[in-house]
């Protein structure tokens, strides 16, 4: 059972290992889904990778459906105007998710994956509240999740149904992210 209490500067997170360790195999493939070969090993040179960027290098494959939830369209309407928002938009926004997702690994493994408290300072805590927030949005797009009839639907599945366990895990993720919001307030 996870515990969250507010240290000063920092947010004090008690969390079982079995925990950690399912968050942190979360981010992890998160970040393998947003990362392209040319995200992962970005110019040193800020000129190339700005031109990389412009030009709209690795494009995301909106096929996927988290990948079209986790970066909605902004103009549905209009495809040109689309095209320009991802064009300026979009690699940005992958190395800013993955950077969030990265952070989050990052204390996990300073907690030894759950064996001693996780340690978020507090200016961190935004990417903490992004990345279990996509978390929960991929989870909800595998499950099938739209409505909540969708989710009562699940609610009632049987437990050796191996939605049932994902299921459990996206309810947890809204239950941690419920936790990390009132402390923060």
């Amino acid at each position: 059972m996870t515990r969250i209490k507010r240290r000063g500067s920092q947010l004090k997170v008690t969390m079982g290992e079995y925990e950690a360790s399912i968050l942190d195999s979360l981010a992890e493939q998160l970040i393998e889904l947003l990362e392209a070969d040319q995200l992962a090993h970005p110019a040193e040179d800020p000129f190339a990778r700005w031109e990389a960027e412009l030009v709209g290098e690795s494009e995301l494959d909106t096929s996927d459906p988290v990948i079209a939830r986790l970066f909605p369209a902004a103009y549905r309407d209009d495809p040109a105007a689309e095209a320009d928002f991802r064009r300026y938009t979009q690699t940005t926004e992958r190395r800013t998710k993955i950077a969030q997702a990265r952070l989050v690994r990052d204390a996990l493994a300073e907690s030894d994956l759950g064996r001693s408290p996780v340690l978020i300072r507090l200016i961190d805590s935004d990417a903490w509240l992004k990345t279990i927030n996509g978390l929960r949005l991929s989870l909800g797009v595998r499950l099938g999740v739209e409505s909540a009839d969708d989710l009562e639907e699940l609610e009632a599945l049987p437990e050796d149904d191996p939605r049932h366990y994902v299921l459990s895990i996206f309810n947890w993720l809204g239950g941690l992210l419920e936790s990390l919001i009132d402390v923060l307030d």
